[in-house]
């Protein structure tokens, strides 16, 4: 039965695909290629760069992918534990499914698999090009770099039965609890994971200040130790053994995973068995609406005020939207707190500022990261809601830009503190500083508008998870066109830096004031192009949805 749910869903997936004009189809498949190529080829360069450095090239580069799926495995934890909220309880399908003969383990297992696609895409999509970068770029036999396939779908189910399991316990013990406390005892696990994997990791990164020949092999023996309680470990070790052939580690490591995956799923089932269907029952007898039935003041503050009062009041009420801003929060204070050791590696300002450079088109990413996941849902987030708000003395146009009011704000303030503080840091340069924080500052701008540009062209009002929303066509394009205009303008400033660079390798002294200039005359060029032609757009869309 299981598996003829799951031909349902699938045929009309293929169906709705089937239905998206070809000229649409080509351009998000264009630009889903042009993602994967480009994240491939970014993370290629960097792995080509280390593989050639004896000893400590490789271990920087297993680090890297441990440390990066660490972050995955919080995300999914977080994400799967929220977006159960919303299909395992918020579903108004599941009314019908269970008016159905069928058996609650199928309605279960089918929004298991549900919760698990929707929360996991994204990590797929961005954890593929990075594992088979660094596996191409270390490993002599690159036909077998396939078979990295099945730890990665291992590594993705052990945080996702847990994410689920612990709401399905939550709602057993007090079905009462609103979705905000939930959301908050997830986001607390997370924290204590972290805790927990700082504590139980040794500080790898204390390089010494001595040309000793022991406390340098000390070191480098540090570096290679790993933490062996977390997936994430599991996982790279994975990925190291199948890069030196090492058949037995990958056999080993393989089978925690998969033995992790078996236990997380099984922990869920047994969960679900015993209190699924009487903590759903319970969670609809005592649910009431988020919605603000409260009319908008509009007699006493002014009309963008008031929309940007309605749409926190909704912010602050969904844990659905803080909850994994408040997890991106905490990982970008221990990013921050991570780099203040650098400069005590890297004195030349010159390096200094190339890191700084790095440092902000990082800092770019998660922009883009927060505008795709909050900002782009806004209007189709207003559902049935939408026509008493077009009725309402409010223009189409100040509609528009209002939703993007609230989150430039937090956005400014989460980047520009995040940029400020991490690049008094590495580089303590006011200059370098300024110009920094002042990129960083576009890119909030462009991500937060050309979010809610496509969002509203491809608004889908119909849809009540912000998830599933961001995950669409329409979120995937946004993402793609967001992630390479950073790309681009990353290329553009970088490219004066090379030519310092080579300037310098070569013996003589090229001044960069020309290529910066022109450089960043290109930039504001495509930095309006982003933004206007999507603006307009979206304005012209806005008074067609009905």
């Amino acid at each position: 039965m299981i598996l003829f749910l799951i031909k349902t869903r699938l045929t009309r997936a293929f169906k709705s695909i089937s239905s998206i004009r070809k000229s649409n189809l080509i351009v998000y498949s264009a630009v889903f290629s042009i993602f994967l190529t480009g994240t491939f080829l970014f993370f290629f360069r960097i792995f080509v760069f280390l593989a050639p450095i004896e000893v400590i090239g490789t271990i920087i580069a297993d680090k890297l992918i441990s440390y990066s799926f660490f972050i995955f495995t919080l995300l999914l934890f977080m994400s799967n534990g929220i977006t159960a909220l919303s299909t395992l309880y918020h579903s108004s399908e599941l009314d019908y499914l269970y008016s159905t003969p069928l058996q609650p383990f199928h309605i279960f297992s089918l929004k298991l698999i549900e919760t698990i696609f929707y929360s996991s895409w994204a990590t797929v999509i961005g954890g593929i090009p990075i594992i088979f970068s660094y596996l191409i770029a270390f490993s002599s036999l690159q036909t077998k770099t396939i078979l990295i396939i099945f730890p990665l779908l291992a590594f993705i189910i052990i945080p996702s039965g847990l994410g689920v399991s612990i709401v399905i316990m939550l709602k057993k013990i007090n079905p009462r609890w609103s979705v905000k406390q939930l959301a908050a005892v997830l986001g607390t696990l997370c924290v204590f994971f972290v805790f927990v994997y700082i504590q139980t990791t040794p500080y790898n990164f204390n390089v010494p200040d001595t040309l000793n020949i022991e406390a340098i092999n000390q070191f480098v023996q540090n570096l290679k130790i790993s933490n062996p309680y977390f997936p994430n470990e599991w996982f790279y070790n994975c990925a190291s053994a199948l890069a030196n052939n090492n058949f037995g580690v990958y056999a080993k490591n393989l089978a925690l995973l998969l033995s992790g995956s078996l236990i997380s799923i099984s922990i869920a089932l047994i969960f679900s068995n015993a209190f699924y269907r009487l903590s759903w029952m319970s969670s609809e007898s005592n649910s009431t609406s988020l919605l603000i039935n409260k009319k908008l003041l509009l007699n006493k503050l002014p009309k963008i005020l008031n929309m940007l009062q309605k749409d926190l009041k909704i912010f602050l009420r969904s844990p659905l939207q803080w909850s994994q801003l408040m997890i991106i929060g905490v990982l970008l204070v221990i990013y921050t707190f991570s780099l203040r050791r650098t400069p005590l590696y890297v004195r030349d300002p010159f390096w200094l500022s190339v890191y700084a450079l790095v440092n902000t088109g990082f800092i770019g990413y998660i922009t883009a990261t927060l505008s795709l996941r909050f900002v782009y849902p806004g209007v189709s987030m207003e559902g049935r809601n939408w026509w008493s708000l077009r009725s309402s003395p409010l223009s189409p146009e100040l509609i528009l830009h209002s939703k993007g009011v609230l989150f430039l704000l937090i956005n400014l303030i989460i980047a520009e503190s995040v940029i400020i503080f991490s690049n008094i840091i590495l580089v303590n340069y006011p200059t370098i500083v300024f110009l920094s924080a002042l990129l960083c500052a576009v890119f909030s701008l462009v991500s937060i508008y050309l979010s809610i540009s496509l969002g509203t062209v491809f608004a889908d009002l119909k849809e009540t998870n912000p998830a599933k929303i961001a995950s669409g066509a329409g979120g995937l394009l946004t993402a793609a066109i967001n992630l390479l205009y950073i790309a681009i303008s990353m290329v553009l400033f970088a490219t004066p830096i090379s030519i310092y660079i080579k300037s310098r390798l070569e013996g003589n002294l090229i001044p960069i004031h020309t290529p910066l200039i022109i450089s960043s005359f290109i930039f504001v060029v495509i930095t309006l192009l982003i933004v206007i032609i999507p603006i307009g757009l979206a304005k012209k869309k806005i008074k067609e949805i009905e």
